[in-house]
């Protein structure tokens, strides 16, 4: 398929396949990445044929030939080492670097040819398609699309329908290369419209096979197109960003900073440099599929404008939440406009576009920002490369801590993690990450909030919680009964069958205890399960004494207000509240007084007070401010519109102000996260 010229270049070839293999190193080592684990475990778990038949794990796109089948051929042969898959990915990389070569050589002699090559080689983005595993879908997309091209022009079209079809069937985004082939039918071998048409029908026959299917599933599950925008403005803003891509702006406020500290990668710069060596002026042969002569310079120019507004087009229902990678298709057109300007170039002018190529790319790749917003006319990539780097590095840390933690779980064990770092992508779906390390099917996990009788039943159980730097256990020191805790942090965040749960795997793990069955009664009862909650309390010991239920608060207030002694004061509330559980004033008063020590347990005292006086406003202010100084926002919120419902203004007074602003500002979402 290369051409006999371009076959002859075997020894610059190899150099700069060194060079791009030192300059993607540390791409090239990183391990698995989140959507990774995903495929990984699907391809491993089910049936070939079986997951054919499905959108795929992630719900969102059918892309069977970059996902279902790159997955299942190589799982098994890498054994599901990181290393096959980049093995194969970089592979694919240099393949479309030889077809893209094969393409540029039929417009433009060896100088147009290494410069369009250099300029696609060293785009920043590259470095994301080659450090996440899961961008084989953009590689395979680019390779057979070139592939089909180089098809297309030696007239193989049985070849070049079937790369067609493998191209669009590994993203949506190679669709756009029948426009591309016509392009190159009718403006650079100017063939006549009725040939042409023949010769494109089966080309439209799979685009039309495609949008079949894609409608089929978008109609079979809407939802899985509910992030794709139609607005024109959103396709304007494709083409911005398409350009932004290529020139390495993926945070332009980042940008003259980067630059001002530029870490060029020298050793690929000293392995890429000899490269100029190869550089000739005379003219080279025709590349096959022209026609046996090369096209003239406006029909080149004009297909490279063809390819860059056919390709750039299909970014538009995507631009909310673009990432720099997105533009691999559409870059080509770029190369092929390079390649038309360096025809010309010196060994010296190359090697200054080397130097610059490499400060762009090293700049961009060292900002260490990423968009957090949707936003069609955000100015920063969501994915890039330090996103991925974090990722990586998070990763990395979490899984070696974790089996430090837990070096050998329980067949079934479920882990429950707690505050992990945002955007790690570390705990998704129902454990794939833990799956993987620990190498036992068995095993799953979950955010802590998703504790119940179906994600944790009766089986083992691991809580584990980020302290800011690393892992740990989450109930440290109290691991006679984390149910207890994980029971009473849930009916905190109002998450009532979780709660329940909790507190009866406290009960049967160490038995019959106080905390456990009030709690548990209040859980029951805040269910509607009245009599649930009086089996709960008289387990505990607790009964209904207006007797002693004085006695307790008299205590109570006159070691508050006499002696000043608040400790005595909650051991005299604890006892008012075994005697009188549905009177709220010990709630109240409770709740108040545990605030400085316990907030957790105030605020469950709180909850108590309020659902037993709804009209209690302190208690519900009190609560608001503890739930607002924990950072549980969601449910400030919640207390604070019921709040404002009996005392309109509450918001603005003086014990609530700070708190609502506190909340009003880490509500407010962050466009883009910059370290």
């Amino acid at each position: 398929m290369i051409s006999a010229p371009l076959r002859r270049w075997w020894l610059p070839a190899v150099v700069a396949i060194a060079g791009l293999a030192v300059l993607y190193a540390g791409a090239l080592r990183t391990g698995f990445l989140n959507d990774d684990y995903v495929f990984l475990e699907d391809a491993r778990t089910r049936p070939l044929i079986q997951s054919l038949g499905r959108l795929g794990p992630l719900g969102n796109y059918w892309r069977p030939v970059s996902r279902q089948l790159y997955f299942a051929v190589l799982a098994p042969l890498g054994g599901e080492h990181a290393a096959v898959f980049h093995a194969v990915n970089f592979t694919l990389f240099l393949a479309a670097l030889a077809l893209l070569a094969d393409l540029l050589a039929a417009f433009v002699t060896w100088p147009g040819v290494l410069t369009g090559l250099t300029v696609f080689a060293l785009l920043p983005f590259q470095r994301v398609n080659l450090t996440w595993i899961s961008c084989s879908q953009d590689l395979l997309a680019l390779v057979f699309s070139l592939a089909a091209l180089a098809l297309f022009r030696r007239r193989r079209t049985g070849w070049a329908v079937a790369c067609f079809a493998l191209a669009v069937f590994s993203k949506e985004s190679a669709v756009p290369l029948g426009a591309a082939l016509a392009a190159w039918a009718l403006l650079v071998e100017r063939q006549a419209w009725r040939a042409a048409r023949m010769r494109l029908a089966p080309f439209l026959g799979v685009t039309l096979a495609w949008a079949a299917i894609a409608i089929g599933w978008r109609i079979r599950v809407p939802a899985s197109a509910h992030f794709l925008q139609w607005a024109p403005d959103h396709f304007v803003a494709g083409y911005v960003h398409f350009v932004q891509s290529v020139l390495g702006l993926e945070h332009p406020a980042g940008m003259p900073r980067a630059l001002l500290t530029p870490r060029v990668d020298l050793a690929a710069l000293v392995l890429l440099a000899p490269l100029s060596l190869w550089l000739e002026r005379k003219p080279a042969a025709a590349a096959a599929g022209t026609g046996g002569a090369r096209p003239t310079t406006r029909a080149a120019l004009q297909f490279a404008l063809v390819w860059i507004a056919a390709f750039g087009f299909v970014l538009g229902p995507v631009a909310a939440t673009w990432s720099a990678y997105y533009a691999t298709l559409a870059a080509v057109g770029v190369a092929l406009l390079a390649g038309l300007a360096g025809r010309r170039i010196t060994p010296p002018g190359w090697l200054v576009l080397l130097v610059s190529l490499l400060t762009v790319h090293a700049a961009t790749n060292s900002i260490r920002a990423f968009a957090a917003r949707d936003d069609a006319w955000g100015w920063t990539s969501h994915l890039t490369n330090f996103y991925f780097q974090r990722e990586a590095a998070l990763t990395d840390s979490m899984t070696t801590q974790m089996v430090r933690l837990v070096p050998h779980p329980e067949p079934h064990t479920q882990f429950f993690f707690s505050r992990l770092p945002s955007w790690a992508g570390f705990q998704f779906g129902n454990g794939p990450v833990v799956r993987h390390v620990y190498r036992d099917s068995t095993l799953g996990s979950h955010f802590l909030a998703q504790f119940s009788d179906s994600t944790a039943g009766w089986r083992p159980c691991e809580f584990l919680s980020w302290d800011g730097t690393r892992l740990a256990p989450l109930y440290e020191g109290r691991a006679r009964d984390p149910w207890f805790q994980v029971g009473s942090d849930l009916l905190v965040f109002g998450h009532l069958d979780g709660a329940t749960h909790a507190f009866r795997r406290s009960l049967q793990a160490v038995g019959p205890n106080f905390n456990s069955l009030y709690f548990l009664g209040w859980t029951s009862l805040f269910r509607g399960d009245r009599r649930g909650a009086e089996a709960a309390w008289i387990a505990a010991g607790m009964r209904e004494d207006s007797t002693e239920w004085n006695a307790a608060m008299y205590e109570a207030q006159q070691a508050l207000l006499v002696h000043h002694d608040t400790l005595g004061a909650r051991r005299a509330l604890v006892r008012a509240v075994q005697y009188g559980p549905g009177r709220p004033d010990a709630h109240a008063m409770l709740g108040l007084l545990l605030m400085p020590h316990t907030p957790k347990y105030a605020m469950l005292e709180l909850k108590v007070a309020i659902w037993l006086n709804p009209g209690d406003w302190p208690s519900r202010r009190d609560l608001v401010v503890g739930l607002a100084n924990q950072r549980m926002d969601e449910q400030a919120w919640q207390e604070l519109d019921a709040l404002e419902r009996i005392r309109p203004h509450a918001r603005n007074e003086l014990e609530l102000a700070p708190a609502v602003a506190g909340m009003e500002e880490r509500r407010r979402p962050l466009a883009v996260v910059e370290f």
